[in-house]
């Protein structure tokens, strides 16, 4: 059974996490380019997201980064160097051992190349859940990609909220997941190259 949280979850702590293709480091002021903002306000890369409809100005986005919590984090997610999407994990809870995520791939480019199926691995597997010794790893999301790409983690459906978000003029269902230490497995494919020394 986990217990309390192995290392400090505070500001700082996540420095780079690499995978086969994806590399995740903390996003900066300097990450908060034309090509970021217009990510923000695409209405396609935004269309499940909680944001959707508000214009946002890079002023906007350096804000929402200065006014993250200490157990808050926001990683870039970058494919070959290249700046692709954004992974936020936090609110932490320490107490209880688990944590919130959510991703964006802003990048049209790299959809449905399994870069977000990576980040996701690769922040849940080995940071949140082996790194920071945490229980559990858990979303929401009425995005139907998502949600696939979850179920393909071995995340597990907890419920549904009935139609409880609004999309143009229909209602979506929210569907929480997770994924507990005890379910997480090894996906080789997102595994770093093995060096011989």
């Amino acid at each position: 059974m986990r217990g309390h949280v192995k290392s400090d979850a505070g500001r700082g702590a996540v420095l780079r996490l690499a995978g086969r293709r994806v590399t995740l480091v903390p996003f900066g002021p300097d990450r908060i380019t034309e090509r970021h903002v217009a990510w923000l306000n695409d209405p396609e890369v935004n269309a499940y997201s909680r944001r959707k409809g508000a214009r946002s100005t890079a002023e906007d986005a350096s804000r929402y980064v200065s006014s993250l919590r200490a157990d808050e984090h926001v990683l870039a997610i970058l494919v070959g160097g290249e700046h692709v999407g954004n992974v936020k994990l936090g609110p932490i809870d320490g107490q209880n051992a688990c944590a919130a995520i959510s991703i964006l791939v802003g990048e049209r480019a790299v959809w449905g190349q399994g870069i977000g199926a990576e980040a996701i691995y690769y922040l849940v597997s080995r940071h949140l859940l082996t790194d920071v010794g945490l229980n559990r790893v858990h979303a929401d999301s009425c995005n139907p990609a998502f949600l696939r790409l979850v179920d393909k983690l071995g995340w597990r459906v907890e419920g549904v909220l009935r139609e409880r978000v609004r999309l143009q003029d229909r209602f979506l269902d929210d569907t929480v997941i997770s994924l507990l230490a005890r379910e997480f497995r090894v996906i080789d494919a997102f595994e770093p190259p093995k060096t011989i020394s």
